[in-house]
């Protein structure tokens, strides 16, 4: 690898709800036409995270696998940094609950970056600089997690744009996955209400359209400042990564780079479709079944594409291009590492959706109520009783007037028997 590039990813790890509702499922309890999800959004099914699950527990859930799966030894972490837009208090950071239920050193800064879909994206910035400027020279590394679940009304057009995942990044200066090449920053900002979450809802508001626009021209400008400064074109990079709020926009995004192209050189450019599949469709497969997870979905393609891709991605320049509604957006270039060996079989992936139970409709209404009504006085409960996909989480809520969160060490017969009874409760109220 190139002596340069000397800070990147060492390791990362995904965590996937267990349970997902299949857009067809969606389309036929709605009276929609399936294809309007299927083809018009490019998505197959959203994860659907239960009411005992939320930005904590699936921030434990990617960052705990991490360390285990690479071995990491916590005491080398310096630096914990949580992009979300999930937040589950106004002032306490995700940061500091994963902090203590994975024992982290108490040398170890926290804190939590917010910018819409944005901020693992920022987090990730923080702890490249944080890793040049002091952390490499200490010995220590950062673990950047991205944690979200994307929310919309019921019945709303941005339903079946919804989904939730955790991804959980290594920064140091051994980037084994990915090195980022340091090229001038290439960003954009602009104040806009194209999505917004009010504090009095749960649910998000988006105006489509000026969504889809303000991601177009923030990549239009971006694209344009990261070409002029780094002299890299559209035929330098082996595949192309966007965010995703729906993978259909992520080919929205690679035409538009494509089209730009074709008029830089005069005339129209072959092979959209073909090399829309070479470049960036070896990481979407994993959005089409996840659905959208915000400030994660970006680094979810990338997941999908190191696992799939395997040796043939070793040594591959990647651009990525974030962007947060709001907005603020980046484009990016990094090198995958040259050895596979360093991800194979620890992205975790595949091993998530192996465990995966679909949902019926009526399933996931319920879900929806209950998470719902629990949000009201901030409790967070044990797995549901019934059927349920295996396996169980490790990190759960337990109820109570703070929220409180448990270890698999930690676990005991009263906290759950106080669970299975709050749980017994608040369904309870519903029916």
């Amino acid at each position: 690898m190139n002596s340069s590039l000397r800070f990147g990813l060492e390791a990362l790890s995904v965590h996937i709800p267990r349970h997902h509702l299949e857009m067809g499922e969606l389309a036929r309890a709605t009276g929609v036409d399936p294809q309007k999800y299927l083809q018009g959004l490019g998505v197959q099914s959203m994860a659907v995270a239960a009411p005992d699950e939320d930005p904590v527990t699936m921030a434990c859930e990617a960052a705990g696998a991490l360390l285990r799966d690479y071995r990491v030894d916590p005491a080398c972490l310096g630096l914990l940094v949580v992009g979300s837009e999930s937040g589950v208090d106004e002032a306490k950071p995700i940061a500091t609950f994963v902090h203590g239920l994975l024992g982290l050193p108490p040398g170890c800064r926290t804190f939590d970056t917010k910018h819409a879909c944005y901020g693992a994206t920022a987090a990730l910035r923080l702890a490249l600089d944080w890793c040049e400027a002091r952390g490499a020279r200490a010995g220590k590394k950062a673990l950047v997690v991205a944690s979200d679940i994307a929310r919309y009304e019921v019945g709303s057009a941005g339903e079946p744009t919804q989904g939730a995942g955790a991804v959980a990044m290594l920064v140091s200066d051994e980037p084994a996955l990915l090195a980022v090449e340091p090229w001038p920053e290439a960003v954009f900002t602009q104040d806009v209400m194209d999505f917004w979450r009010p504090n009095y809802t749960a649910c998000a508001r988006v105006d489509g359209q000026v969504s889809i626009q303000c991601y177009l021209r923030a990549l239009e400008h971006c694209w344009g400042d990261f070409e002029r400064q780094s002299r890299l074109g559209f035929d330098d990079y082996e595949h192309m990564l966007f965010h995703v709020p729906f993978p259909k926009m992520a080919y929205k995004a690679f035409r538009a780079l494509h089209e730009r192209e074709a008029a830089r050189r005069g005339g129209e450019l072959p092979g959209l479709d073909a090399l829309f599949a070479e470049r960036t469709e070896p990481g979407l497969w994993v959005n089409r079944l996840v659905g959208n997870v915000y400030s994660g979905s970006l680094y979810l393609s990338l997941a999908g594409l190191l696992e799939r891709g395997d040796r043939r991605v070793e040594g591959a320049r990647v651009g990525l291009f974030s962007y947060g509604s709001g907005c603020c957006a980046e484009w990016f270039s990094a090198r995958v590492g040259p050895d596979a060996g360093a991800w194979r079989g620890r992205v975790g992936i595949a091993e998530a959706l192996r465990h995966r139970r679909a949902l019926e409709h009526a399933e996931y209404l319920q879900f929806r109520a209950l998470a719902e009504h629990l949000a009201q006085d901030d409790s967070c409960l044990e797995p549901l009783p019934g059927p349920s996909a295996r396996p169980r989480p490790q990190y759960l809520g337990v109820r109570g007037d703070r929220r409180q969160y448990r270890a698999p060490a930690r676990a005991c017969a009263g906290q759950a028997a106080e669970a299975d009874s709050a749980l017994a409760l608040a369904a309870g109220a519903l029916r």
